[in-house]
């Protein structure tokens, strides 16, 4: 996989796992609700994909969902983080084919 495929990948696999935590957080006052996370494999030629989606077991109190806001908030800023860093990738490659571009010209 070449670096903009790769960067493409982790773009998808942040933003599935911000719309999972989204949903954990939109129903965290939800009875019975069992929070979510995304299950990122690497793969071989690079970049990552998302396998499925995970349910937290944990068990919640009667009425209440499991959804831990502290947790929901550090995934949050981890796939925030990460979409960040790959999105820095896909600018450096554009940069980078702009100036083989103009040498060539």
């Amino acid at each position: 996989m070449d670096v903009v495929g790769t960067a493409l990948s982790g773009l998808s696999a942040s933003s599935a796992g911000l719309a999972v935590q989204a949903n954990n957080v939109a129903n965290q006052l939800s009875s019975g609700y069992k929070a979510q996370s995304v299950d990122l494999v690497a793969e071989a030629s690079g970049g990552v994909r998302v396998s499925g989606v995970s349910q937290d077991s944990t068990p919640a109190g009667p009425g209440t969902s499991n959804v831990d806001l502290t947790t929901e908030t550090v995934q949050g800023m981890g796939f925030d983080v990460m979409y960040q860093a790959n999105l820095k990738v896909l600018n450096t490659a554009d940069e980078l084919l702009k100036t083989t571009l103009d040498m060539k010209a």
